[in-house]
């Protein structure tokens, strides 16, 4: 069973990271968008045929970096994401028992 307590806690953890989860989020966006960038970039100036100057460009220790930069924001929004996920579901359970409880079937 969940208590009022643990439904409690659910709703101020989700009500307190609203912010959160949106700055995460763009934040992924932002370095997906870096990562673009970078790649492009880095495409411009090397030499080779179209296939070449990809491959090159997604070798360059750059590319590289940012990737991980990006790939670094993608873990903390999920993380987040994943816990929100989480307390909403907490919350579902909450008000479904409720309703049961109610109709006298628990």
């Amino acid at each position: 069973m969940i208590s009022e307590e643990r439904l409690e806690k659910a709703m101020r953890f989700l009500a307190e990271t609203d912010l959160q989860s949106a700055e995460l989020k763009t934040q992924v966006e932002r370095k997906d968008y870096l990562v673009d960038l970078v790649r492009k970039r880095i495409f411009l100036g090397v030499t080779g045929n179209i296939e070449e100057r990809k491959a090159k460009a997604e070798q360059d220790p750059e590319v590289q970096e940012a990737h991980e930069e990006y790939l670094e924001a993608m873990l903390e929004w999920e993380k987040l994401r994943a816990k929100r996920a989480t307390e909403e579901l907490i919350v579902e359970v909450f008000r479904t028992l409720e309703a049961s409880r109610r109709q006298g079937r628990i």
